[in-house]
């Protein structure tokens, strides 16, 4: 009998609590940013993200407040700051990928 993991339950069961945040009054809500899908990966540098690397993936997780968001005029800093609470959120360290291994 094989003792496969489950990857299945490991995902439901580590699922976090979404990231609110507010602009101009208005809120929105990501998923944490480990629960994006494994083909963001493919777009973007995630151990040093670029600012086009943070704004795909900031696109990524507002999926369809991204054109409300958009539209909003906001100062490049806050867009990093916003990154930086996104990944606060899901208690990853600062300059650490979702997909860095625990050593």
């Amino acid at each position: 009998m094989s003792n496969a993991f489950d990857l299945d339950v490991w995902v439901q069961e580590a699922r976090q609590e979404p990231f609110r945040f507010t602009l101009s009054g208005q809120i929105f809500t990501m998923p944490a940013a480990g629960e994006l899908d494994k083909s963001i990966l493919s777009a973007v540098n995630i151990d040093a993200p670029s600012a086009r690397d943070i704004e795909v993936l900031l696109k990524a997780g507002l999926t369809d407040q991204w054109a409300t968001f958009d539209a909003i005029p906001v100062p490049l800093a806050a867009l990093g700051e916003l990154f930086r609470q996104w990944q606060r959120h899901e208690g990853i360290p600062l300059g650490e990928s979702v997909a860095s291994s625990d050593s």
